[in-house]
């Protein structure tokens, strides 16, 4: 794999979206010739602008589906390839990098920290770095509205693994998280409730449930309270956090779906598309740096 390789399924996947616009103008222009002819110029002309324009969105709908997403595909992949599992691979141990697939629906809506909805994922990755176990994907959560579909979620979910299991379950979640959900009663058969740190400034920003205030209190020491409130400086979105049996979830709502090609119609510049990559998984890197989560706090059995 070369970059000639992604230029080469770029520059196809342009030629096919150039011919399909052009053609589907062409469609448009010509049904409103042949409708307003036929109608009579002014007679039912805003009936003729709207079938054309419908019979032209029918055919790019149709060509979309059944030849142009061949060639976007192939331009994904190649891409992929190439600037995405590199970059990867540079940065991670143990790396296992799937494009198509994603996290476990069941992993994410049974921590209780969001509201239940269709969850589709893409882009697994799963590594070690610096001695911390991790697993990450892009997420979307969906659910059915009066107008239609709404997405409640769209961002990463990051799930850390440790030596250390939790005795109960914490959550911190950022005002503002779309959908958050506290449950009542945790898998311990406590109730959740709200806990209270020494700093203002955090509680500006994130509230804090938990099964018991003395495991609150051991996880979520002054020290990783700072770096949370560092974290969500450095980060564009809303946090929410689980630490759960031996794990700490991590969402970010940030509406943005990572390791994506730029629209093939421009031509890509090799340095600058590895440092959009490598910044993307700054995420996951800050993330574990920022947290400091090799520390005693997280690897005490």
């Amino acid at each position: 794999m070369d970059f000639n390789e992604v230029e080469e399924a770029r520059v196809a996947s342009a030629k096919k979206i150039i011919r399909v616009n052009t053609i589907t103008v062409i469609i448009f222009l010509v049904s409103v010739l042949i409708g307003a002819t036929l109608s009579g110029i002014g007679l039912g002309l805003i009936l003729v602008f709207f079938l054309s324009f419908a019979i032209a969105v029918s055919f790019y709908l149709l060509y979309h589906i059944f030849s142009y997403d061949d060639e976007l595909n192939r331009y994904k992949n190649v891409y992929k390839s190439y600037f995405v599992e590199q970059s990867l691979k540079n940065t991670f141990d143990n790396l296992i990098y799937s494009r198509d697939s994603g996290i476990d629906s069941n992993l994410v809506l049974n921590t209780g920290m969001i509201g239940e909805g269709d969850l589709s994922s893409n882009d697994f990755v799963s590594g070690n770095y610096h001695g911390v176990i991790f697993s990450q994907a892009d997420v979307s959560i969906t659910v059915n509205a009066v107008d239609g579909y709404s997405v409640v979620f769209q961002g990463r979910w990051m799930i850390f693994e440790f030596p250390k299991k939790f005795a109960y379950r914490v959550e911190v979640v950022q005002n503002d998280f779309p959908d958050k959900k506290v449950p009542e009663v945790g898998p311990s058969g406590r109730k959740f409730e709200k806990y209270v740190v020494e700093s203002p400034r955090f509680h500006d920003k994130f509230e804090i449930y938990a099964e018991s205030g003395l495991e609150a209190f051991h996880v979520l020491d002054p020290a990783l309270i700072n770096r949370i409130e560092i974290l969500s400086d450095n980060c564009k979105g809303k946090m929410l956090l689980c630490f759960v049996d031996n794990k700490l979830h991590f969402a970010l709502h940030n509406r943005n779906d990572a390791f994506e090609p730029p629209d093939p119609r421009k031509k890509i510049d090799e340095e600058i598309e590895f440092k959009k990559v490598n910044n993307e998984l700054k995420t996951i890197v800050n993330f574990i740096d920022y947290l400091k989560m090799n520390n005693k706090i997280f690897i005490k059995k």
